[in-house]
């Protein structure tokens, strides 16, 4: 259907035009289009029709593959985060606060309705990017206490 063949390339549009004027030279930046390009555009479609097996769908959402969405999306986004932003001589993110993007990233590439799920993760990720850090424990606040077991 031609519609769909331009909406692809129209939310990447607005999408890159959005975090071009915005975000440039940013690591929020780099974090969504790996996560739109690699994750949702190229992984997830690749990973789910040669290896999907667990087909799913979500209310209003197409039919996709448990392989894609969450290997596909959820290593794109970190994998190709850490090659962006690598590349781009930005500060990469903790493991942990990568593993929420990715995970984040996943789940809103897998419950978008229709055809909208570039602008769900765009728009996700770009929600969460200041919270996902204050969620988790910091590396000062993660000291494990001992508690002594008494044995009567």
């Amino acid at each position: 259907m031609p519609s769909e063949l331009l909406l692809g390339p129209l939310q990447w549009m607005v999408l890159l035009t959005y975090l071009g004027l915005n975000h440039f030279m940013e690591r929020q930046a780099a974090v969504t289009v790996a996560a739109v390009f690699l994750g949702d555009s190229w992984l997830a479609p690749t990973l789910g029709q040669e290896y999907g097996r667990h087909h799913y769908q979500m209310p209003l959402a197409r039919r996709k593959t448990m392989e894609g969405s969450l290997v596909g999306v959820f290593l794109g986004t970190c994998v190709g985060s850490y090659i962006f932003l690598t590349f781009l001589g930005l500060e990469v993110p903790p493991l942990r606060v990568m593993l929420v993007y990715g995970a984040l990233a996943a789940v809103a590439e897998g419950t978008a309705p229709g055809h909208w799920d570039n602008v769900a993760i765009a728009l996700i990720l770009q929600a969460s990017w200041d919270r996902v850090p204050l969620w988790l424990p910091s590396d000062e606040n993660t000291s494990v206490a001992v508690v002594p077991i008494v044995v009567s």
